[in-house]
């Protein structure tokens, strides 16, 4: 069992704290069976004249000091039960996301956010239940019974206690059908609020997009339909989750019935006091809660089971990248690319083909081609987003691999074509990287990306808050905050994933100068404008994952070949556009 698995391995760790717990529940369950026993000795001893006003009243009180010593003694096992379980959530959802940071793009091409925020929230919340509430459930409850019936068989009367047992395993069969459709109704309940999930998420950032075609209406009905299908599911498995309390009821009362019937005959025989009748009927009805207790710690663990099913398939997902590096940072950026060929997982035909370039530290290399040319794949293979296994990439000397994951990644401050921003302000979307940064670095930063004018118009500067992925900013404005959270970076290499695309001519010069000045970082600049990449110390026009033609700037114009013919395609572009503007 996949919830077992889970719940085993935090047993084991925790295993003081669960022992604790049990150990108060132990001494609770005996008090609650002292009880029972009591009251019917004290009913005995009223009926034999064997008590007073006083010694009466004595007992009573004694009776209402255990109550409180037991609503303490449950105060404690809750708290130290709960608070361990709750450790379990925490730490399930610590695994969860370190999985998610190392797991390829490629695994995200497949899977939907909105089921992974399911998955991450609802499934781990099932099992974080199974290991409170479902411990609490099966350990007192099998307390109470064992005690029970221990008492009732031993201390009261053996044939009308084992007769009280004949419905029990009726009810067991019950709440073994019942529990094997809980579990099918919940995990399809599990598999329908991750589709609700992930469409939201979808209709959430879409929002823009479906208001300018006309599609809200026919959003909202999709939604309702997703939503419909999910209550049912709901539903379905709240059907079942009903049908544990009659099976119970059913059991108890055929109990009762059994007892009040053979056991008035009994006593009427005198093989059993009225005292002994009370305590027996008190003892019955003490089974009540480890009856329900049974049912629902079935209901959690099947619930549980469904959702462990889930994570670990999520857990047990192939990671495409192995950290076994042991370098920390290179001791200087140099490049050198050796690939003889890389295709993506699942395509058929490679993305890149032997390719091999040496690029010295504080260099920059300019790379443009036609979309779907190699150029972002290549950066994605210096990130080592994708495993290389045909080649190999050389950084400061040494193959990507024999860097740890985090240096390797903290080498690089990578710009993509669709920059992130979170949902913080300015000032911390800059700072990411450095997250020390004072703010005159940070405003150093954005006055480097030409962002100064922008900043001026913010109503709180550095302070303002830009929202979810940067949405009150323009698409120039997102390029140039993550340049600068680029530029204000530590990493001795920058990588520019066409990052001057949204950006106007006059702003691209003073881009352009800003990271001429980067003295001592090594650049990779990846551009559809071949005017971003002309001062660059080399080259390389990509065409089909191939290089078709490398060198500089002007070398590149005297070949007179691809590179030089859409130069003067997109220079007189630009003539005419600052003639007519």
């Amino acid at each position: 069992m996949a919830l077992a698995r889970f719940l085993r391995a935090f047993f084991l760790q925790h295993r003081q704290a669960y022992f604790g717990a049990i150990g108060v529940l132990l001494i609770v369950g005996v008090l609650n069976m002292a009880l029972p026993w009591w009251v019917g000795r004290i009913i005995d001893a009223l009926r034999a004249g064997e008590l007073d006003t006083h010694a009466l009243l004595l007992r009573v009180a004694l009776l209402g000091m255990v109550g409180l010593l037991l609503y303490g003694l449950r105060y404690l096992w809750r708290v130290r039960l709960f608070g361990t379980s709750y450790r379990l959530g925490i730490e399930l959802r610590d695994r969860f996301y370190a999985k998610l940071t190392r797991l390829d793009p490629g695994f995200f091409q497949h899977h939907r956010s909105g089921d992974l925020l399911a998955r991450a929230s609802q499934d781990i919340d099932a099992i974080e239940t199974a290991a409170g509430e479902g411990v609490l459930s099966s350990v007192d409850g099998a307390l109470t019974l064992l005690l029970a019936l221990g008492v009732m068989v031993v201390g009261i009367d053996a044939p009308l206690a084992l007769l009280a047992l004949v419905p029990f395993p009726f009810m067991a069969w019950g709440f073994y059908r019942v529990a094997r459709r809980v579990q099918t109704h919940f995990g399809e309940s599990l598999e329908r609020f991750s589709q609700l999930n992930d469409r939201t998420q979808e209709a959430i950032g879409g929002l823009r997009m479906l208001r300018q075609n006309s599609l809200v209406e026919a959003e909202i009905h999709d939604f309702e339909t997703r939503a419909r299908a999910h209550t049912e599911a709901n539903f379905r498995v709240q059907r079942m989750e009903a049908c544990y309390d009659p099976v119970v009821l059913l059991a108890l009362a055929a109990a009762t019935l059994l007892t009040l019937t053979v056991g008035s005959w009994r006593y009427l025989t005198e093989v059993i006091t009225l005292g002994q009748l009370t305590s027996f009927t008190l003892y019955l009805v003490t089974l009540i809660w480890p009856m329900f207790a049974l049912g629902w710690c079935l209901n959690i663990l099947q619930r549980g089971e469904a959702a462990a099913r889930r994570l670990d398939e999520f857990l047990d997902e192939h990671e495409a990248i192995v950290d076994h590096g042991h370098r920390s940072h290179p001791a200087t950026p140099t490049l050198r690319l050796d690939i003889a060929s890389f295709t993506y997982p699942g395509a058929g035909s490679p993305a890149l083909r032997d390719l091999h370039i040496e690029l010295p530290a504080g260099h920059t290399l300019g790379i443009v081609g036609a979309t779907g040319s190699g150029k972002s794949t290549l950066l994605r293979l210096l990130l080592r987003q994708y495993p290389l296994t045909d080649g190999t990439i050389y950084l400061g000397g040494n193959e990507l691999s024999e860097y740890t994951l985090t240096a390797l990644r903290e080498s690089f401050a990578w710009v993509p074509q669709d920059p992130w921003l979170f949902a913080a302000t300015l000032g911390e979307n800059v700072a990411l990287g450095r997250p020390d940064a004072t703010p005159a670095e940070i405003r150093h930063a954005l006055d480097q990306a030409a962002f100064t004018t922008d900043l001026a118009a913010l109503p709180q500067g550095l302070e303002t808050r830009i929202g979810e992925r940067g949405i009150t900013l323009s698409g120039g404005q997102r390029q140039r905050v993550a340049l600068a959270r680029a530029l204000l970076s530590p990493a001795p290499i920058l990588l520019l994933d066409d990052t001057l695309s949204a950006v106007d001519q006059g702003t691209e010069r003073r881009l352009l100068d800003t990271l001429a000045e980067q003295q001592g970082r090594t650049c990779v600049i990846v551009s559809h404008r071949l005017s971003a990449v002309a001062g660059a110390d080399y080259l390389l026009v990509l065409s089909d994952g191939r290089v078709v033609e490398q060198g500089n700037h002007a070398a590149l114009l005297a070949h007179e070949g691809h590179y030089a013919r859409l130069w003067r395609y997109q220079q007189s572009h630009r003539n005419q556009q600052e003639s007519t503007s």
